[in-house]
This record gives C-alpha cells, structure tokens and sequence, in this order.
C-alpha cells in the first residue's frame, strides 16, 4: 500500500471516529435542552404563587367557617324573632279583641306580651353584636380574595411563558433529532453500537474526547508518554480508551 493510500484510509477512519464527537454533541444539547425545559426560570416563581395561593385558600378557609357560624348564629337569632313578632301579634290581637273580657286574663297576656317583646330586644341587641363580629372576618375575606385574584392572574401569565419557552425547546429539540439521525446515518451500525455501550459504561460521564496532544478531550487529564506511545500505536481502525477516565479517544 503505498504512503498516499494510507494516508486516505487513515483521513476515512478519522472521520468515521469524528463523527462520535458530533453525536456525543448533539447528545449534550438534548440533555440541555432537557434540563432547560425543567429548570426554567418561572417554574420556581409558579411553585412560590402556587404555595401562597394554597396559604390564602386555607386562610379563606378558616375565614369562611368563622363567618358561617357568625351567619348561622345570626340567622337563628332573627327566625326567632320572626317567630316572637307572630307570637306578638297574635297576643295583641287576643288583648284587644272582643273576647277579652277578664282583666286577669288581659294581665296575664300583656305580661307574655312583654316577655316576647324583651326577648325579642335582647335578640336584636345579640345580632348587633354578631354583625360587628362578622364586619373585619368580611373585610378580610374580601382582602384574600383579592390577593387570590391577584396570584391567580400571575400563574396564569406564567403557565403561558412557560408553554411558549415548551414550545420553543421542543422546536429546537425536534432540529437536533433530526440532524442526530443524520450524523447516526453517516456513522453505521457498528460505530452507533460502540458509542451507545460506552455512554452507558461512562453513564454521567463524557463518553468520547479528542486526544489533544497528550491529553484527553473528556477529562482533561494528561495521559502517560507510554500510555500515549500505546494508543498512537494501535491499527487506526481499532477505538481506544483513556486511561485515566475511561472515554473513547478520537485520535
């Protein structure tokens, strides 16, 4: 084989070992991409409004049981009172009717008459009472459900960021899908199967480094002369592994 002939099938084999450093690129944009789309920005600010929309649901929460009670208490204190009054009435209209004739009997009925009637005002007096209580529990229940509006309109403008930033990186990521398929065609089978072994061997890790001079491209770390004199040594066909990390050199 003469020199030039060499020299060609090594320029082959140099691009086909090249074209694992553009996979493991195209790899790292995918995994950025990734750990974009999850660590955005307003998704922190979302989970906080989220966290005090909670808060106010349950301030609003015991707001609301405290003034159901107040209500109920209220409600009770004036059916009792329509009762009274219809008592009243009735009363009053036996004491001034034609029947009565005993003046006993019209001593006795004003004498209930005045009962109904100082109940009547006590009750009056406790629903004043109960309406004060219920006025600052109704200031502050309108106040959270302000604040709520408020927080609400703000997640919602941010659930639509984050769908636009989505959209954005799922467009981009689709591009790098693509041109993967396209550097996956020009790399075959058994090169995609290399590389797919030594990125799970290498897990987190870079899985393929330039060698630059005498140091890896993945770990940065340099490499023995006799380790290095091993590596330039071996047929250009043959893929080889740092020693220090592990990553598969691209010589």
């Amino acid at each position: 084989m003469t020199s030039r002939s060499r020299k060609a099938e090594e320029e082959t084999t140099l691009s086909e070992l090249e074209v694992l450093v553009e996979l493991q690129e195209l790899d790292i944009r995918l995994s950025q991409l990734a750990h974009r789309s999850l660590t955005l920005p307003e998704r922190d600010q979302l989970e906080a409004l989220r966290e005090q929309d909670s808060k106010l649901q349950s301030e609003l929460d015991e707001i609301a049981d405290e003034l159901n009670a107040l209500r109920q208490s209220q409600n009770d204190r004036e059916v009792e009172i329509q009762h009274l009054e219809d008592k009243v009435a009735r009363a009053t209209s036996s004491l001034y009717g034609d029947d009565m004739t005993s003046p006993k009997d019209a001593t006795v009925l004003q004498s209930e008459i005045d009962s109904l009637s100082g109940r009547q005002s006590l009750l009056e007096d406790q629903i004043i009472e109960i309406m004060e209580q219920i006025e600052p529990f109704a200031n502050e229940e309108s106040r959270i459900e302000s604040a709520r509006h408020d927080c609400r309109s703000q997640m919602t403008a941010l659930e639509e960021q984050i769908a636009a930033h989505i959209n954005e990186i799922d467009s981009e990521r689709e591009s790098v899908v693509i041109e993967k398929r396209n550097v996956e065609e020009r790399a075959g089978v058994e090169l995609i199967e290399l590389y797919a072994e030594n990125r799970k061997r290498m897990g987190d890790h870079i899985a393929v480094g330039r060698l630059v001079g005498t140091s890896c491209g993945a770990c940065f770390l340099e490499i023995a002369a006799v380790e290095i004199d091993r590596i330039r040594r071996l047929p250009s066909d043959e893929p080889s592994e740092c020693p220090e990390c592990g990553a598969l050199l691209v010589r």
